[in-house]
C-alpha cells in the first residue's frame, strides 16, 4: 500500500507551496518573492520529502538540492500570485473530489488516506492546502497560457493528414529533460555561461553520470526534482525542436544541447512505444421526440401525463408520431419535421435522454422521460456504425498541436513571470 501511494504523494507532498504575506514573518526567510516570502520551513519540508521519496543516487548534495527547491518554490509562488490576481479559486467541493480521487487511485478511502498521512507525520489540513495550491497553479497556468495559443484549421488539417499517412502514427516516447535557462534579453556573459554549462552537462552524461542527478542539479525545468522525467508523450505534441531530433531516436540516446528562446535543452530517450492506427467507428442513432416543457402552469406530473396520453393515442393508432409531434412538441427545431432529430452521436444528447434512447429497439417508443429540457417521448428510428477516423484524426491533431504549443508557451510565460518579479534569495544574497 505504501509503495503504491508514494509516487502519487511525491508530487503533492513535495510541492509545499504557500504564500506568506510579509507582515506575518515569524521565522527565518529563505526568499522574498515580490511582496511575499518563502519560509525556511517550507524549504526544509520539501527537502525532507524529496530526499525520502527519491533514490539518493539521483540527488545532488543538500546545498544544490536546496537551491533547486527554492527556485521551484519561487516559480510556484509567482503562479499563485497570478492566480490571486486573476481571482482564480478552488471550492471545497472541488478539493474534496480531487482528494477522493487521489485516495481511490491508491486503493484507499479518504479516512484511510488521512490515517496514513498522520502515520508519517503529515497534517491533513496542510495536505489539503497543498493540493488546493496545486489545483490553483494548474488553473492559473492553463488560464494564462491558453490565451497565448492560436491554432489554425490549416495546421490541424496538415497534421491530421500526416497522422493518416504514417503507418505507425501512434508513436509515443518517454523522455527526460534538462533545461539550462537563459533569461530574457540576456547579456553576452549570461549566454556564454549557459552555453558552457550545457556543454559540461553533455560531457558528464557521455562519461556515464546519472541523467536524473544532473537534472536535479542543473535543470531549470519544473521536472528537475523528478530527475527531469517528462513521462510519455506523443511525438507530435512535443516542442518542434524536440520532435525534429527525436523522430529517429532510440532508447538511451542523449540529444542536445538544443537552443530555444528560453535556453538550452538536453534530452534523454527513456523508452519508445508505438502501435498501428485503428479505424474509429461510432454508433449513430436516428431518433424522433416529442418535448413537453414544464413551467409555472405545467408541473412534472402534468407534463408526464400529457405524454402518456399522447403515447396511448400513438400506440392505439389514433394518431401517428409525426402528427403528434407537429401538434404538441415544444421543440421548434424538430416539431415541424415530425419530431425528427436526424442522425447523431448519442453523446450529444442530455444524459437522461441518451440513457433512455440507447435502451430502445428499432421502432420502439419510450415511456415519458425527464431531461434537463423537460419531458420527452422518444422513438428510435434506426442505428448505424459510422467511420469517424478522419474526425478522430483531426481531434487528435488539435490536441497534439495544443499540447505542443502549451509546452512551448508555458516556458516563455514562466520566464516572463520570473523576469518581471522582484526575487531575493536570502541565503545567496542575490536578486
Amino acid at each position: 500500500m505504501i509503495k503504491k501511494l508514494l509516487p502519487v504523494m511525491f508530487i503533492t507532498l513535495c510541492l509545499s507551496t504557500s504564500i506568506h504575506a510579509a507582515p506575518r514573518i515569524v521565522e527565518s526567510v529563505a526568499a522574498i518573492v515580490n511582496n511575499n516570502v518563502i519560509l525556511t520551513s517550507d524549504v526544509n519540508e520539501m527537502l525532507s520529502s524529496v530526499k525520502s521519496s527519491a533514490d539518493p543516487k539521483n540527488l545532488p548534495d543538500d546545498a544544490t538540492l536546496r537551491h533547486q527547491i527554492i527556485e521551484r518554490l519561487i516559480v510556484d509562488n509567482l503562479i499563485l500570485q497570478q492566480a490571486s490576481r486573476a481571482k482564480i479559486t478552488v471550492s471545497d467541493d472541488e478539493l474534496n473530489t480531487t482528494i477522493s480521487g487521489i485516495a481511490k487511485g491508491n486503493g484507499m478511502t479518504v479516512d484511510e488516506l488521512r490515517g496514513y498521512l498522520s502515520s508519517i507525520g503529515v497534517h491533513y489540513s496542510g495536505y489539503r492546502e497543498r493540493i488546493r495550491n496545486e489545483m490553483l497553479i494548474d488553473r492559473a497556468r492553463m488560464n494564462a497560457v491558453r490565451q497565448r495559443i492560436n491554432i489554425s484549421d490549416k495546421e490541424v488539417d496538415t497534421l491530421a493528414d500526416t497522422i493518416a499517412k504514417q503507418p505507425m502514427n501512434n508513436l509515443e516516447i518517454s523522455i527526460s529533460h534538462i533545461m539550462i535557462a537563459i533569461p530574457e534579453n540576456p547579456t553576452k556573459q549570461q549566454v556564454e555561461s549557459a552555453t558552457a554549462k550545457a556543454k559540461e552537462v553533455i560531457s558528464r552524461l557521455k562519461n556515464g553520470e546519472s541523467f536524473a542527478k544532473l537534472a536535479a542539479t542543473y535543470s531549470n525545468d519544473e521536472n528537475a526534482l523528478k530527475g527531469g522525467s517528462m513521462g510519455w508523450h506523443k511525438l507530435n505534441e512535443l516542442p518542434t525542436i524536440f520532435e525534429e531530433r527525436l523522430v529517429r531516436a532510440q532508447k538511451g540516446d542523449i540529444i542536445g544541447p538544443l537552443r530555444s528562446g528560453v535556453g538550452y535543452h538536453i534530452l534523454k530517450v527513456d523508452d519508445t512505444r508505438a502501435e498501428k492506427a485503428k479505424a474509429v467507428t461510432i454508433k449513430e442513432v436516428d431518433a424522433k421526440h416529442i418535448l413537453i416543457k414544464t413551467n409555472a402552469l405545467v408541473n412534472d406530473d402534468m407534463a408526464k401525463q400529457k405524454l402518456l396520453d399522447i403515447r396511448q393515442a400513438i400506440t392505439s393508432g389514433t394518431t401517428t408520431f409525426d402528427a403528434a409531434a407537429k401538434t404538441y412538441s415544444e421543440d421548434p427545431g424538430s416539431a415541424e419535421k415530425g419530431g425528427d432529430l436526424g442522425w447523431n452521436d448519442p453523446d450529444r444528447y442530455d444524459p437522461m435522454f441518451k440513457s433512455a434512447l440507447l435502451k430502445l429497439k428499432k421502432g420502439e417508443l419510450s415511456q415519458p422521460i425527464k431531461s434537463s429540457f423537460g419531458w420527452h417521448l422518444i422513438e428510435l428510428v434506426g442505428s448505424r456504425n459510422v467511420d469517424k477516423t478522419d474526425m478522430a484524426q483531426k481531434d487528435q491533431a488539435y490536441r497534439l498541436i495544443f499540447n505542443r504549443k502549451f509546452t512551448e508557451e508555458l516556458q516563455v510565460w514562466i520566464q516572463e513571470l520570473r523576469g518581471d518579479a522582484y526575487v531575493k534569495i536570502m541565503s545567496e544574497d542575490k536578486e
